[in-house]
């Protein structure tokens, strides 16, 4: 064949490939098999070698095989991206109804009813047509940037029409079943671990630092939202077709209705129908169509108001409960927990299951004892459904709730407005201790060394009984002789002490969240410490007792709010910031770094190498200060790099950059930086 004969096969297989990628990944109508697309796309790889200039952006091999990444940039979600609130019997989405009609005050709301579809929620921007950005779902807040990996997928859009402004859509990553069989069978003759299900499949599929694998795996997008922009849709159903019209995957089995008993009626189909599917789901997202309304209800700090998952039944099992005993968290509340005869449930094996709270015990009647079917609601948490009353033992004992706290023998209070029973001595130890694990856990303080079992040990021996004292430990250590514990070495304790002192600067954010207030969890913690900025306007608050301000937060409520006036009433609690942080009269054990603001993206595009020890922040402390001043951090040292940090015990990663010329600093030197932000 000649050339103008090779262009004109070029144009025609690039046509078909691309109408049958259509078909498969948007109206989930495959016209060829798979051995007959990859023969086609084969053939157009051999014309572009040996015709490179055929070879243009909108070729349907340029949709695949991004370069390799080096690690996962984060993004900021412009909207948080929040879960779903779950309902589990028909009484929860009449409740739901109910608020949604209330707010409306009108009857018969239109809802629309959408399959849950069980994979990896991603946002992906478009900016005059053209996709920019793609990330993860992540925390809510900040995502992982996948977007290379999201590019080299052949069932999303690298442009989208008539669309001059810029656009988020959001929807999900998945599998489809046949696909997860394929892939897994090729795993299993390759001697690799197999993937546990479709949803872990997908996401782990996305998650790869090489986009060629991603691009592998055969995965399907379905949209269902359009976040910003709304104003040129009136409702749900607008955005739906509107995705459909720019290229996007959505999901057939889509139902809008008026009433509840159509809406039952379309659950009870679908998960009559849900094997049948090509996909996994787990349930129903019933939806407020009128997106005015929508934006009316508002969102708690967790969850959208305008929509809720109806779940399918979970994997159920039959198991005896052997105790029923008493756990208290770290603010007193008190919650039941069943010791099981492990079973596995789901393909996970389970010993202990929540009883929620005494209410929960009485109403389903669960004595010691009893055989009981189990199942792992949302296929995630332990729960007992019921106790099976024909099996039921003759010496199966009731639960009976004592009047005082297990761990300190105070009293224990039925809150007003609460489910939960509480002890209320704050000092109770196993309140302590909780507020310990959580004080020092990934997210708040993050010291290595200092796990929930180190924390058990030391708080026991009375080493560490509040958070303070964790900073006066190496200080105070020619009298504790840390390293001549059962279970410790100098080596041990040297280590932990670096990681004390790595930890001594924080985040304002996570330093919030490692306090431990009541409802305040790492999304809320980010929203408040977005508001508050710095540590001293956050302290002001606190000393005037100025919580309801928080209300000013889209996301924060008086429920909120109320907590944290609450939290911060107890002395004990303000002393603890103060002792930490310090105050105009006293200078403080510990640095809080202010949050970024936009204008102060001091390594905004650089490409940051870290190397050695760090002594004053954790090597996650620095990586997470320059994603937040706008850089990235890499593994390895190049020509695109534009700056090493240098801590102790540097590696050849300085050697390098010394030869390419790159600029570097010390850990001293990048604190200076970062400070006169």
């Amino acid at each position: 064949m000649n050339y103008s004969s090779k262009r004109k096969r070029h144009a025609e297989l690039s046509d078909l490939l691309d109408k049958y990628s259509r078909q498969y990944y948007i109206f989930d109508d495959p016209s060829v098999s798979d051995a007959e697309y990859d023969s086609y796309y084969r053939e157009l790889l051999e014309i572009e070698k040996e015709f490179p200039e055929l070879k243009s952006s909108g070729s349907p091999s340029q949709k695949v095989g991004s370069p390799v990444l080096k690690g996962f940039q984060k993004v900021v979600h412009p909207t948080p991206m929040l879960s779903l609130e779950n309902a589990y019997n028909e009484e929860d989405i009449s409740d739901f109804i109910e608020r949604v009609e209330k707010i409306s005050g009108r009857t018969n709301e239109e809802l629309v009813l959408e399959p849950k579809l069980d994979g990896l929620s991603v946002s992906i921007v478009y900016r005059k047509g053209t996709l920019i950005t793609a990330a993860t779902r992540g925390d809510g807040l900040v995502g992982e940037d996948v977007t290379s990996n999201i590019m080299s997928l052949n069932c999303i859009p690298q442009r989208i029409d008539d669309c001059s402004e810029e656009i988020e859509i959001r929807g999900e990553i998945i599998i489809l079943k046949s696909h997860f069989q394929e892939l897994n069978r090729e795993r299993e003759e390759k001697g690799e671990k197999l993937f546990a299900n479709p949803r872990n499949a997908a996401a782990g599929s996305l998650r790869q630092l090489d986009s060629q694998i991603t691009a592998s795996r055969k995965l399907t997008f379905f949209a269902y939202a359009i976040v910003s922009k709304q104003g040129n849709f009136a409702t749900q159903i607008d955005i739906l077709n509107a995705l459909k019209k720019y290229g996007f995957t959505v999901s057939s089995e889509i139902m809008l209705c008026r009433n509840q008993s159509t809406a039952f009626e379309f659950y009870k189909k679908i998960e009559k129908r849900r094997v049948e599917l090509e996909y996994d789901i787990d349930g129903i997202v019933y939806k407020v169509n009128d997106l005015s309304l929508q934006k009316k209800l508002g969102a708690s700090s967790k969850f959208p108001r305008h929509a809720i998952a109806y779940k399918f039944p979970a994997d159920k099992a039959q198991t005896t409960v052997l105790d029923i005993i008493l756990q208290v968290g770290r603010t007193g509340n008190i919650t039941p927990v069943a010791i099981l005869k492990p079973i596995t449930v789901g393909g996970v094996v389970v010993s202990r299951a929540t009883l929620h709270n005494k209410d929960e015990v009485e109403k389903r009647d669960v004595r010691i004892g009893d055989r009981v079917i189990l199942q792992r609601a949302g296929d995630v948490i332990p729960q007992i459904l019921h106790p099976i009353l024909e099996k039921r033992p003759t010496n199966a004992m009731p639960f009976v709730f004592p009047s005082i706290c297990p761990c300190c023998s105070s009293p224990i209070l039925k809150i007003k407005d609460e489910v939960a029973l509480k002890c209320i001595n704050f000092n109770c130890e196993a309140q302590l201790v909780e507020r310990l694990i959580h004080f020092v856990s990934k997210f708040a303080f993050n010291i290595d060394g200092l796990g929930e079992q180190n924390i058990r040990f030391l708080f026991k021996k009375e080493i560490i009984k509040k958070p303070i004292d964790i900073f006066y430990m190496e200080s105070k250590n020619k009298e504790l002789h840390l390293e001549n514990l059962e279970g410790w070495g100098k080596q041990s304790v040297e280590n932990l002490f670096r990681s004390i002192n790595a930890a001594r600067t924080i985040t304002l954010d996570r330093f919030i969240y490692a306090l431990g207030i009541p409802q305040t969890g790492r999304a809320v913690s980010k929203l408040m410490a977005t508001f508050f900025h710095t540590y001293e306007v956050f302290l002001k608050c606190i000393k005037n007792k100025e919580g309801q301000r928080l209300c000013e937060i889209s996301g924060v409520g008086s429920s909120i709010a109320n907590d944290f006036d609450i939290f911060f009433s107890q002395e004990n609690n303000l002393k603890l910031v103060i002792g930490l942080c310090g105050d105009e009269n006293s200078p403080g054990i510990i640095k809080i770094m202010d949050m970024a603001s936009p204008e102060n993206d001091i390594f905004d595009g650089q490409s940051i190498v870290l190397t050695g020890s760090f002594e004053k922040f954790s090597r996650e402390g620095v990586k997470e200060l320059v994603e937040k001043f706008g850089g990235k951090v890499t593994s390895s040292v190049s020509a695109k790099t534009s700056l090493v940090v240098a801590g102790t015990n540097v590696g050849q990663k300085l050697e390098q950059a010394k030869k390419l010329g790159i600029k570097i600093i010390s850990e001293d030197n990048f604190i200076k930086i970062v400070d006169k932000k």
